[in-house]
């Protein structure tokens, strides 16, 4: 692909295989990447062919060209305002519109004018492909692969592709400032004018009812405003743009639209069904394992390695290099995603920011070719112009999830940027209050001998430490810690058990977090006639003893606890205080600690898990799935509480308080 001698629609399913090969995937599962790989963005596919379906519509009926006539006629004598105007027209047009020949079409009319109203050559062609790729950025099709592919929601995306594209927007006015102080000779065009009347087709000369110039932004109002699903966005959009413009004829014209529309949008279907392949394969444990050393370190979580590799280091996705997500980069973002190490939204703000660089500046994009040898501009001049703005644009975007990426995308990716001393302001219901300090709650469970084993606890914890035990029933996990008046709480169970011999009477103790985070817990029996008040307190009182044991053997977590509530000590892997555990009708149920990280997420404990990371979490296996509570990564979950189906995204799993981190 680099050396132009293969494309990509042929290379990157090879690739797939070559890399499952290599990665020692056995030859029978070969078949199952290629047969599964080609149908694993079905949904992207028919979202694309439908978004073709709706270009060849607006460009066949005339109402593209109607659109740009109508700048033009208010353009005014500047070719500088002029210019712009026409960049928003292209930019709204890219909202829906996908694939070469939309980009031949539109180019076939704007171009010229642009030119011909003093334009220069170079400035025409670098802002058209600016345009579109600022129009780009909420193109359905192209959202439907980051939904498809990542396993976001469009909600997620838009406050970051709002920012995006205000970035995008001020680099290309800030490029046309620039340009046009540079080159101030009137343009000349390297194509005959008959070529842009040809583009027009049918359409030529033809006008078109005002209310139909709509009919490229209806997609995105029904997308973005109604919640439409992409698909059936844009075909409501193009039966409407038909009717509007040809009711007569509008059988036929959809017909011919939908036949052009797949023969434009072919390339990049074929394309996509190689990057299912490089989708299907990368679940594969032999590959996983083979690129594990790629994300082992969790680079990626830091910030000034986010911002270096998709911002400065944007210029690798030419060529289908190692960053563009339709090329090799696949491979790249696909370990990435697999490894969990940050939030999809979060690789999907770096795959749209190393896009913007894509979408202009790639000298092996279909559109960059064809603008220019339309405008007889060379390629790598195309390439040289635009490539510093658009970095700029990347590492732009980059700094701003970094800096942003709680109010932009919802959640915490980068720990880094969080030092341990706030993490009480962060988490405000993670440790308990000052006031809190060394007192010890301690419940029962409802019984006579329960309360009797809980009074004895608490005399024993008083006379054998600096502890202040006192006597509280309550749930720690219904709350979080911000207003506990206890920092560990002790939870006191009886119970008995029929033998032969006599009975036997446990009396144990559960220690909990202030939170409700179990931390240990000690069992005390003994077999006897019948259980009474004397033997409970004995039982009591030795269990009182284990604990206190238990906090001088494990000192630094022990000072955690009852100092601040929390049960961790240093060297403790990153954790987000959540398990999960299959109840007995069958779900899948978390278990959440109060005031923790996965708790300021969303995630509560009775909460039924139906997806994990976008799956379902029996694909994974029930195994598998639990494991995933301790890994310390950012997992997302679609998960059903009350009946209502909810979506939570983890953020900064706790690593630790300052003064941990000092130990």
């Amino acid at each position: 692909m680099y050396a132009r001698k293969m494309p990509a629609i042929v290379a990157v399913p090879l690739m797939a295989i070559a890399m499952a090969i290599g990665a020692g995937v056995p030859p029978p599962a070969l078949g199952g990447i290629v047969v599964d790989g080609a149908s694993a963005l079905s949904k992207f596919y028919v979202a694309v062919i439908f978004g073709a379906l709706l270009g060849r519509v607006t460009l066949d009926t005339g109402i593209a060209r109607a659109l740009v006539n109508l700048a033009a006629e208010y353009g005014g004598e500047s070719p500088f305002a002029f210019a712009l105007v026409l960049c928003a027209i292209v930019a709204v047009l890219f909202t829906s519109l996908n694939g070469l020949g939309a980009i031949i079409m539109v180019g076939s009319i704007v171009l010229p004018i642009m030119m011909t109203t003093g334009v220069p050559r170079t400035t025409a062609a670098t802002l058209f492909l600016m345009a579109f790729a600022l129009g780009f950025i909420f193109n359905i099709a192209n959202w439907t692969f980051y939904t498809t592919f990542f396993g976001v929601t469009e909600q997620q995306l838009v406050r970051y592709a709002v920012v995006l594209a205000g970035i995008d927007a001020l680099a290309l006015i800030g490029y046309a400032i620039f340009a046009f102080a540079r080159e101030r000779a009137y343009a000349g065009w390297a194509a005959p004018s008959a070529d842009a009347d040809r583009g027009s087709g049918a359409a030529k000369g033809r006008g078109v009812p005002w209310w139909s110039l709509v009919t490229p932004m209806l997609p995105i109002v029904l997308y973005y405003v109604f919640h439409v699903d992409a698909t059936p966005a844009f075909a409501i959009s193009a039966i409407y743009g038909v009717l509007v413009t040809r009711p007569r004829a509008a059988i036929p014209t959809l017909v011919a639209s939908a036949i052009r529309g797949v023969e434009d949008v072919a390339p990049a279907i074929v394309l996509f069904m190689g990057i299912g392949m490089l989708l299907v394969a990368m679940k594969e444990p032999q590959f996983a394992a083979a690129l594990q050393p790629l994300v082992a370190s969790n680079w990626i979580r830091n910030p000034i390695a986010y911002v270096a590799v998709f911002g400065l280091l944007s210029p690798l996705v030419l060529y289908r290099g190692p960053l563009n997500p339709f090329g090799v980069g696949i491979a790249i973002f696909t370990a990435l995603l697999a490894s969990h190490a940050v939030p999809p939204l979060v690789l999907v703000a770096a795959v749209m920011a190393v896009v913007q660089v894509q979408n202009v500046c790639d000298p092996t994009n279909t559109q960059n070719v064809w603008v220019a040898n339309f405008t007889g501009v060379p390629i790598v001049t195309i390439t040289t112009r635009t490539l510093p703005v658009q970095v700029a644009v990347a590492v732009a975007a980059t700094i701003a999830v970094v800096v942003a990426t709680q109010p932009l995308l919802g959640v915490r990716a980068f720990a880094s940027l969080v030092p341990p001393a706030l993490a009480q302001s962060v988490l405000p219901g993670m440790d308990a209050p000052r006031s809190a300090a060394y007192r010890v709650a301690v419940g029962d469970d409802g019984t006579p001998l329960g309360r009797t084993a809980a009074d004895a606890i608490v005399a024993a914890l008083r006379a054998g430490s600096t502890l202040q035990p006192f006597r509280f029933t309550g749930d720690p996990n219904a709350a979080d810690c911000e207003r506990k008046p206890y920092a560990a709480y002790v939870r006191t169970e009886t119970s008995t058990f029929a033998l032969i011999e006599g009975i036997d009477f446990d009396v144990g103790l559960v220690l909990e977090d202030c939170g409700g985070w179990i931390v240990d817990e000690w069992h005390d029996h003994e077999i006897v006639a019948q259980p009474n008040d004397a033997e409970a307190r004995l039982l009591a009182r030795q269990g009182a003893q284990r604990l206190l044991a238990w906090s001088a053997l494990v000192a630094p977590r022990s000072t955690n606890l009852f100092a601040r509530g929390v049960a961790f000590a240093p060297g403790d892997p990153p954790t987000y205080f959540y398990t999960l555990f299959k109840s007995d009708d069958g779900n899948m149920r978390a278990y959440v600690r109060a005031g923790g990280p996965a708790y300021a997420a969303g995630l509560r404990s009775g909460d039924i898990v139906e997806k994990l990371d976008g799956e379902a979490w029996w694909e994974y296996g029930t195994y598998q799935t639990q494991l995933r509570a301790y890994d310390g990564k950012p997992h997302s979950f679609e998960i059903v509480r009350n009946g209502a189906t909810l979506e939570v995204q983890l953020g900064t799993p706790f690593t630790g308080f300052a003064a941990d981190a000092a130990q």
